[in-house]
């Protein structure tokens, strides 16, 4: 059941003034009807964020950010829809009760996460039996205290090889639905528990879904893998998700910092002893839907892998990819243990948290690891780490940092600074990703019928006298995507008995088939003036490309017909489609 009935969201959205709202989270500056502001979506510099008060929308120059009022607070605060409904009710002084537990979007994977739900119960429960002595006594010996096991859903799979299983298929669920997800095996069609004998671990997607179980030996078994993981499925995608995100996201914006740690085992650690705003990778690579979730929470990012050389490696090739996507990254590298796991049990949690309350700059860290290895008494040594610094320095648009960075390598090697300035300057600077991103909202020219079939969706939107305007003189789209969009409209309208573009914003939030159109279609659009005139012109243009094809379909069609009476009709046809267009 929806936390918020449509009647309430649309109550709230028209109480709530989109001006006052994105106001309090960013300076606007009013320029004609519109107000003007940084965009706080991607690295801006100057105002490419409009935002109309007359229809409750904004919209990016540069990045194409597109939404309404929630869709605003959603992406700003990093929270869920429902959440957003709620900030946005209280901001302007609506109360409305709110359990953030529950999730007033669509859930279109609501079974599958039922699954798991159930799954995690079984696995927690399991803990709490005879069966589950000898775990828990493992775990306590880990450090791991009777709530830190709570919070984090830890359970247990039994020695038995199907379980779970029983229960699931008891509770209606069929074997070929648990083994796509990877709660079961199957063998020469014999269905088994794909965990057993293992302390298992949920893992969540970003709004706290159970997706998934990574689960560990816990008797000294040899011959075996220490941990087995859940394998990719349609809801569980190891590069989509950050281990603990949806718990540390609250903490990382009040600390302004999350850490990234490798492994779970260190980020259950590390919240063990307060330390709540850590995610881990489940690996060491960084991928760009992880960088994407780190960048919306809008702080630094603090790297602390582990203390080898796998963990050096992957800092530099992680830090150099969020640097790129103008991120703010420090590092803390450990030493003595290998990870934070590890660390905080044999040095305790205050060495660690003063650990975490130094961590370098990414450049700094970056300027020491180019000594790695290397011996700077040695001229070739000392060329190869100078110029790896010049390098990285010419990627940089601080100046102060350049200047002071040069100073401090001339008199340290006495090297002429002369030197060093024209060395820098012939490296070529790596364009920034801002620009990168301001090339990827330019979209390939569309042709008329595009043009005029998006207008029309987007006058519709905005007032039931174009709806009309639509069904009397168009009515059907020949493209499929603008048919269902028309259709959500028209529907929407019928079931509203009135419209605005920023509450059918709001409607296509979890209709994800039409979703980015309708953005894209509402960011191309939002300056056009709306007058009847124009709507004619637009339907006029979309019916001459639609009539344009229709008769280049029937001359073709008239060309394969051998009956003469057949083709006098497709004939007739035609000349009724070219008197249209006169």
């Amino acid at each position: 059941m929806a936390l918020f009935s449509n009647d309430e969201i649309n109550s709230i959205r028209a109480n709530a003034d989109i001006v006052n709202v994105i106001s309090s989270y960013i300076p606007l500056t009013q320029k004609g009807r519109n107000y003007l502001g940084v965009c706080p979506f991607h690295d801006d510099h100057s105002p490419s964020m409009s935002v109309s008060s007359d229809k409750q929308i904004y919209k990016c120059f540069a990045c194409g950010a597109t939404g309404n009022v929630f869709t605003f607070v959603q992406d700003y605060e990093n929270v869920s829809f429902a959440e957003a409904v709620s900030i946005v009710a209280a901001k302007c002084g609506m109360e409305v009760s709110f359990d953030p537990t529950k999730n007033v979007a669509v859930d279109n994977y609501a079974k599958e996460h039922k699954i798991m739900e159930l799954s995690q119960k079984f696995f927690a429960n399991n803990l709490k039996t005879s069966f589950g002595k000898e775990a828990v006594k493992y775990l306590n010996e880990r450090g791991l205290s009777e709530d830190i096991i709570k919070e984090f859903g830890i359970g247990l799979s039994l020695d038995t090889n199907d379980s779970l299983l029983q229960l699931l298929t008891k509770k209606g669920y069929k074997t070929d639905e648990l083994e796509e997800i990877g709660i079961v095996n199957n063998s020469n069609g014999t269905y088994y528990d794909m965990f057993t004998k293992r302390i298992t671990f949920p893992l969540w997607d970003k709004d706290g879904n159970i997706i998934g179980f990574s689960a560990r030996v816990y008797r000294g078994e040899k011959n075996v893998s220490k941990y087995m993981n859940s394998r990719e499925n349609k809801i569980f995608h190891k590069g989509d998700t950050l281990y603990n995100y949806h718990n540390a996201k609250e903490a990382a914006k009040r600390e302004k910092e999350i850490i990234v740690v490798e492994g779970f085992m260190d980020a259950i650690r590390m919240s063990s002893v307060g330390i709540k705003n850590v995610v881990a990778l489940c690996g060491t690579a960084m991928t760009k839907d992880q960088i994407s979730l780190l960048k919306k929470l809008r702080c630094k990012v603090v790297l602390c892998l582990d203390n080898d050389n796998a963990g050096l490696i992957a800092t530099v090739s992680n830090g150099d990819e969020l640097v790129k996507e103008n991120v703010e990254t420090y590092v803390v590298r450990l030493t003595g243990e290998k990870d934070p796991d590890e660390y905080i049990l044999a040095n305790g949690a205050e060495a660690f948290i003063e650990n975490i309350k130094k961590p370098l700059t990414y450049f700094d860290f970056k300027m020491d690891y180019f000594k790695h290895n290397r011996d700077l008494n040695k001229v070739e040594d000392l060329s190869q780490y100078v110029n790896d610094v010049l390098k990285t320095l010419s990627t940089v648009d601080d100046s102060i940092l350049r200047e002071v960075t040069l100073n401090k390598i001339s008199k340290e090697y006495n090297l002429s600074l002369d030197v060093l300035k024209n060395r820098l300057e012939k490296f070529e600077p790596v364009v920034l990703r801002e620009k990168e991103e301001k090339k990827e909202v330019v979209k390939t020219k569309k042709d008329s019928y595009m043009i005029g079939s998006e207008r029309i969706l987007y006058f519709m939107m905005n007032d039931e006298k174009y709806i009309d305007e639509y069904q009397t003189k168009l009515g059907f789209f020949n493209e499929p995507m603008y048919r269902e969009i028309a259709n959500e409209i028209v529907y929407y309208y019928e079931t509203n008995k009135e419209i605005t573009v920023a509450d059918f914003i709001t409607y296509v939030s979890s209709k994800d088939s039409i979703k980015g159109k309708v953005m894209e279609i509402v960011n191309e659009s939002i300056n056009d003036d709306l007058t009847m005139e124009a709507m004619d012109e637009y339907i006029n243009a979309v019916l001459k490309v639609s009539h344009k094809n229709e008769i280049k379909r029937l001359k073709e069609l008239m060309k394969k017909e051998l009956d003469q009476d057949k083709k006098m009709k497709i004939a007739l046809q035609i000349m009724e489609l070219k008197k249209e267009d006169v």
